[in-house]
């Protein structure tokens, strides 16, 4: 496993775990149309994160990975709609007839690209770095196409957010609208990966994206712990524990087992089972003692910011 290969895994893993708690979060405690519509955002993040996962740590089973495209590809074709219809519906700004089309352009295309007529994903990238799904030309040209038809619709919801941000009076709607927009802007650079998905070698791309993913996510639950962005104020604080502990177990056990086959790999065999022993003893080594420390510290936290449970 490759350095690029095992920040991306951490990385991704990490965005699944924060799009999947606050689209929780949201979910139960959300009764606005936009609320429903920002889930479905954040049900496209996770998805989009749980993909390149799954390429990651399944990297080297290269007949699997044309599956785990499809599971990032085809949710995505409706990110911008989302992103779009929400902020509309957000900013009390509905614009019927466009929303209307670009909803029915996506399902056309996503129709289309599911029966196989616009394109399939049925090959691999062979990089320095790793292995990562590959749509055919078809496909490539196809999305090429409709990404200025798409991004202008993308751009425009960051448009309507930052004129919304520059006019609003009350601080905390302003506060509340700047983090929304960052957010949007972080993803919207996100999508930059797909460069690599035309042929361009640029591994560093990978875990950046992934991390910005993750930064893009970590700035909403902040709004919505910090600011009670979505009028949402109240959170459960396990689920936040767990969170983070898990995010840890899957780093230290990545981790130590890249380093274990990178250093002592010929001693024992790249895959062998006491590879993965040690791995495991490192995660209950490491985990087990900061278990405490967390918990406290999450309950200092909330305490602090006074949020009810």
């Amino acid at each position: 496993m490759s350095t690029t290969v095992l920040a991306t895994s951490i990385t991704s893993f990490i965005g699944f775990l924060l799009n999947s708690a606050i689209l929780f979060l949201i979910l139960s405690r959300g009764r606005q149309k936009y609320h429903y519509l920002f889930a479905g955002f954040l049900f496209i993040c996770a998805f989009w994160d749980l993909g390149i996962f799954l390429s990651m740590i399944r990297n080297n089973h290269v007949n699997e990975l044309p599956i785990y495209g499809k599971i990032i590809w085809w949710p995505c074709m409706f990110l911008f709609p989302i992103i779009y219809h929400f902020t509309c519906a957000y900013l009390n700004q509905p614009r019927k007839w466009r929303t209307i089309i670009l909803w029915t352009a996506s399902s056309i295309f996503f129709i289309l690209g599911v029966v196989g007529l616009s394109g399939k994903i049925d090959d691999v990238y062979n990089y320095s770095w790793g292995h990562i799904y590959r749509p055919d030309h078809q496909l490539l040209i196809n999305n090429l196409a409709g990404a200025p038809f798409i991004y202008f619709f993308g751009f425009s919801a960051l448009w309507y957010l930052f004129r919304a941000y520059k006019q609003e009076s009350s601080p905390l709607k302003k506060r509340h609208i700047l983090y929304i927009l960052i957010s949007f802007i972080i993803i919207h650079l996100a999508t930059s990966k797909v460069a690599i998905l035309y042929d361009i070698d640029i591994g560093f791309l990978m875990p950046t994206c992934m991390l910005l993913n993750d930064i893009a996510a970590a700035l909403i639950g902040i709004a919505i712990i910090k600011h009670g962005l979505f009028d949402i104020t109240v959170i459960i604080k396990k689920t936040t524990i767990y969170s983070i502990l898990a995010a840890l177990m899957v780093l230290v056990f990545s981790l130590s087992e890249h380093l274990l086959a990178t250093y002592v790999g010929s001693k024992f065999g790249e895959g062998s089972f006491y590879i993965h022993l040690i791995s495991i003893a490192a995660v209950i080594g490491v985990v087990m003692p900061v278990r405490k420390k967390v918990e406290g510290t999450i309950e200092h936290f909330f305490a602090k910011k006074s949020v009810e449970f």
